[in-house]
Formats: C-alpha cells, structure tokens, sequence
C-alpha cells in the first residue's frame, strides 16, 4: 500500500488507519475463519451472490480510501499476506520444482538450478481481494522461460500451481504468457517464507488469491479445471476488479 502511511507508524488521518487495517483484518487468518466457515456452508449461487456483494463494498472502499493512487513501495512491516492454512515448513535443500502435464519433457529443477537461470527484477502490485495492496520488488524466473526448456504440448491450455500447503491456483496459460508471470523466489531482496519463499507466482493483474504461494509442481491441463478458491466461488479469471 502506500503513499500516504507515515512508515514510522504514526497515522495523520483516519484514513491511513483504515488503510492499515485492511492489511491487519486481511491478512489475519484467524479473523478471516469467522467470515470463511459461514460463507462456506452457503448454498454455491448463494455464496456466489455473497461475494459478489464482498468485492463490490470492497472496492468501493479502496475508491474512498485512495488505495488505487498508493504506488510507492510498500515498507516491509507493512507488506500484507495471507497464510489460510499456516506457513509450511520446507527444506529448501530438498526443494524441487515440477513442471509436467501438456510438456514435451517433464522437469524437476532445484533451487539452485532455478537462480541459475536468467533472473527477472520488476516492481509488481499485489491486490488482495480483502482490501490491500502491496507494492513490492520481486525477483524470479520466468514462466516463459520455464517452459521454454520444458515445452509446451499443442493442448495445454491452463497451468495449474500446486503449492506445498495442498493449495492450488489454475490460471489460462496464455494470459499468464501475455501479462509476462514469473515465479518469484525474492521479496525486496529478502527471501521470506510466509511471502511464499522459495517459490512464488507472480501474475500481474491478478488478485492475490491467484498468486500461488511455495508452489512445488506446474501442471499444464487441457481442460479448464478451476483453482481452489474459484471452485468455492470467487472469480475463476481473478482479475483485479473481477466480480464473477
């Protein structure tokens, strides 16, 4: 977020301290359970038709509170994340990425060998569909040039994230060629676990949901299988401003 906060944590108008709550209530897991569980035993049209009216009173919000002209970068104690199911603990030794599925040759690539592949730097926005935004400088290593290496089979139409939590996150392969998607394994220069670390997608646009975090295997799909949260209701595209 940021622009108008005082990073030494002083706030000068109600509206920073909104600001800042929505990177506290949105990214508290536990305070996020109360709304989750009710909304999940909903009737699909139902919860539908609820998070619809979540995300339209959401965004009206961030209008109010300027959120959308917040463009520098976000200080680190004031970077929002959400960690549903916790942190999970990897040995980062013992990582490996998998990329297979519609491929012409599966992969399995270390950590190492992913940072010995041409890096990436760019400041990117994360748009939380709870409210806050990040602004950050991530480093990475890009999908394209992944699969690249891997190839892609002439069916493969969805890549689907499946992260080290049991999330997954399936998105239309060529959006995430054309906005340029990376798998970020750096955070403004810190490599921090509950960012995602060692392995994060970046997919610009997208609201964070998308952004699959400890991603452990790419798994290009012909088909147009949903991810985790769109199968329950959200926005199956998650563009940033999406309401179905």
């Amino acid at each position: 977020m940021h622009a108008p906060i005082n990073l030494c944590g002083r706030y000068d108008t109600v509206p920073d301290i909104f600001r800042t709550a929505l990177v506290r209530v949105g990214g508290n897991r536990w305070a996020l359970r109360v709304f989750y569980y009710p909304w999940r035993v909903l009737p699909y049209p139902l919860r539908r038709l609820v998070t619809a009216g979540s995300i339209r009173l959401t965004l009206w919000v961030k209008r109010v509170l300027k959120v959308d002209s917040q463009d520098a970068l976000t200080a680190m104690n004031q970077l929002g994340t959400l960690s549903f199911w916790g942190v999970p603990e990897i040995a980062v030794a013992d990582y490996r990425l998998v990329i297979e599925g519609e491929v012409e040759q599966d992969l399995s690539l270390s950590l190492e060998q992913l940072q010995s592949l041409p890096a990436v730097t760019r400041e990117v926005r994360l748009d939380c569909v709870g409210g806050f935004r990040n602004n950050s400088k991530m480093e990475g290593v890009s999908l394209q040039t992944l699969l690249d290496i891997s190839g892609v089979g002439p069916d493969a139409r969805r890549a689907v994230f499946h992260c080290a939590d049991g999330y997954y996150s399936s998105l239309e392969l060529s959006e995430l060629l054309d906005r340029e998607a990376f798998l970020a394994y750096g955070i403004n220069g810190q490599r921090i676990p509950k960012f995602g670390y060692p392995l994060r997608l970046v997919a610009p646009g997208k609201y964070g949901y998308q952004w699959a975090k400890w991603v452990r295997r790419i798994k290009l799909v012909p088909d147009q299988r949903k991810g985790h949260w769109a199968r329950l209701g959200l926005p199956d595209r998650g563009d940033v401003g999406d309401i179905w």
